[in-house]
């Protein structure tokens, strides 16, 4: 994807680098849309394993297209500011502890189970998590951005920017503990990713890069990529809906919590109005 990427970019700078007078609308509307590509969560939970210890799982993503609206204003030949609202839909590739997975709890720690499964384990074996069991994984992100054009009164014009705003990761799927069942408990247990983080939104920042291809005199084609993350932690709050068991018996991880950082390569075009 970056690679194709790149050579979309190098071929727009070779067709042309005449210059063009700058003379177009302050504002602008804008859609965008790629791929994007979620780096992994190493998190840590509120609730106990049943060794004592809280669970310190690693929840990788799948990587998924990505859509994106802009509004914005240019406040000088070279300043913009917007407003950009994403929707970046994924699936939980894995959810585990590090290390090998033995016999459904973790080699390193035999009281934690090693990880979620796809179905409820069968004679201790964890099925790679395949897709949603139920409903789907989104991260939604509001951000305010300050964009610098390099070269506004050209065809081609590189631009950099920064921005600050909100994400929000959905997760509402269902999966099961592996190692369950096991020589502590004896029913498969599931675990419900419960559809919302416990923070509404937390606080994310950007930055992104990109070159602008002036296709008309109020239209533009972006080449943009984004780099964005949480400086703090994302909370969410899986539950164990499992009937049937009794309470002590219950694996109750509680809250998870981890640092997310995200990519994403898009093309998107621009009109002045």
């Amino acid at each position: 994807m970056v690679v194709r990427f790149l050579a979309i970019a190098l071929l727009l700078a070779a067709s042309s680098a005449a210059a063009q007078s700058f003379d177009e609308p302050r504002w602008y509307g804008a859609f965008d849309f790629g791929g994007h590509f979620p780096s992994s969560i190493d998190s840590t939970s509120t609730g106990h394993a049943p060794d004592g210890e809280p669970y310190n799982w690693q929840w990788r993503f799948k990587n998924d297209w990505a859509l994106a609206a802009r509004l914005g204003y240019r406040l000088t030949r070279h300043v913009r500011v917007e407003g950009e609202f994403s929707f970046e839909p994924t699936d939980v590739a894995s959810a585990h502890a590090p290390g090998a997975d033995m016999g459904g709890v973790s080699a390193s720690r035999p009281g934690e189970p090693w990880g979620l499964c796809q179905t409820p384990p069968a004679a201790g074996v964890c099925a790679p998590l395949t897709g949603p069991n139920k409903y789907f994984t989104a991260d939604y992100a509001g951000m305010a951005n300050v964009i610098y054009d390099i070269t506004p009164d050209r065809r081609i014009d590189p631009f950099v920017g920064v921005g600050f705003g909100a994400t929000h990761i959905q997760m509402h799927t269902t999966y099961y503990f592996s190692g369950t069942p096991g020589s502590t408990v004896s029913t498969p247990q599931s675990l419900e990713l419960a559809g919302t983080l416990t923070h509404a939104g937390e606080l994310a920042l950007q930055g992104l890069a990109g070159l602008s291809y002036r296709i008309a005199p109020k239209v533009h084609l972006d080449l943009t990529y984004r780099y964005y993350f949480t400086p703090g932690d994302v909370i969410w709050n899986p539950l164990n809906l499992t009937t049937g068991v009794p309470a002590a018996s219950l694996l109750r991880p509680g809250n998870f919590s981890g640092r997310f950082a995200d990519q994403s390569a898009m093309m998107g075009v621009r009109y002045a109005f």
